[in-house]
């Protein structure tokens, strides 16, 4: 079975996935949209599209395009996913799914509505080290998780609280959806501290959070931009078990595994993740089987960093778990 694609959004993320379908057999990535007309211009010429465009009407009107990949702004993707499932196609969406419960929610229903198959872009799942971890440990008492970066531009568009949240929401979403991924269990209830500290448009900058699992498993994750830590690296992870520990440095990509009585163990991999959701996103298709990252996930991402901010300002736990139940039993 073969696809024809688009992408919608042609910045640095475009850029990516028309790079990762051009190395797919059985894909020709055929349409480039975007705002700004030249940039999807630009990827035609250089990815050999059929047509640029910067209106995405005419790719969802496209009867011959099969899938859509969208990388745009964040506060852009609900109506983006819904447009292109109600026309047909399949959905491949950057994270975080969305930036607001109620969007995350529309696209769900657009999923079921449908019956089409949507995709979440959470490209660290992909990692070969964070696959390790979970050989590893496969069921964790406790999961840590800090994702600190350098200071966000103030002027950028991802830390505008319209257009992408932040920081603590825009990547925040990865780092709750790597603790619920590694620890494999739904969070219950999460409890934070953190808010806006520097950031002129007032986003939530730093924060964080103790997450309560549904087993018992307790994690711990911190997130903002306050600084980049040179030890840890902007992304560090931990994984503990009755005498037991595994440990990520190294923006996830060095392992050391530690057992009582034995002497620690090192591993070290790579740090892929864009080409292979392709990969797992259109074998989903040809197999007619769920996508391994679905609108579900998206929304546990969302809703669990929304609810950290909550947190945050009620000064009591939030519930998360319950609310993605009450939707789904709806």
């Amino acid at each position: 079975m073969s696809f024809r694609a688009a992408i919608v959004g042609c910045g640095a993320f475009g850029r990516v996935h028309a790079g990762c379908l051009a190395q797919l057999d059985d894909v020709e990535t055929i349409a480039f949209c975007d705002v700004a007309e030249e940039r999807a211009q630009e990827l035609a010429r250089e990815f050999g599209g059929e047509y640029a465009t910067a209106d995405p009407e005419k790719v969802f009107a496209d009867g011959s395009v099969d899938v859509v990949y969208i990388a745009t702004q964040h506060d852009s993707h609900a109506d983006l996913c819904v447009r292109a499932l109600e026309a047909g196609k399949h959905v491949l969406v950057e994270k975080p799914l969305a930036l607001t419960v109620d969007d995350c929610r529309r696209v769900g229903e657009a999923v079921e509505r449908t019956g089409l198959r949507l995709m979440v872009g959470f490209k660290v799942r992909y990692t070969d080290m964070v696959r390790k971890a979970r050989e590893l440990i496969p069921d964790p008492i406790v999961v840590t998780m800090q994702m600190m970066d350098d200071r966000w531009p103030a002027g950028a568009w991802t830390n505008d609280p319209v257009t992408g949240g932040g920081n603590v929401l825009s990547q925040g979403c990865h780092s709750a959806d790597l603790l619920r991924f590694v620890s494999g269990r739904d969070p219950l209830e999460v409890y934070a501290a953190g808010g806006n500290y520097y950031q002129p448009s007032g986003v939530v900058d730093n924060l964080t959070a103790t997450v309560r699992f549904d087993g018992g498993a307790a994690g711990s994750w911190v997130q903002g931009d306050a600084s980049r830590p040179p030890l840890t690296s902007k992304m560090f992870l931990q994984l503990f078990a009755e005498d037991a520990s595994v440990t990520l440095t190294d923006r996830l990509t060095t392992l050391t595994y530690a057992r009582a009585g034995q002497e620690p163990q090192v591993f070290r991999g790579g740090e892929p993740g864009f080409l292979e959701e392709s990969r797992d996103f259109l074998q989903s298709l040809r197999d007619g089987t769920p996508p391994p990252i679905d609108h579900v996930d998206g929304l546990f991402a969302t809703l669990t960093v929304l609810q950290a901010i909550a947190s945050a300002r009620s000064g009591r736990p939030e519930p998360v778990a319950e609310l993605v139940t009450s939707w789904r039993n709806r």
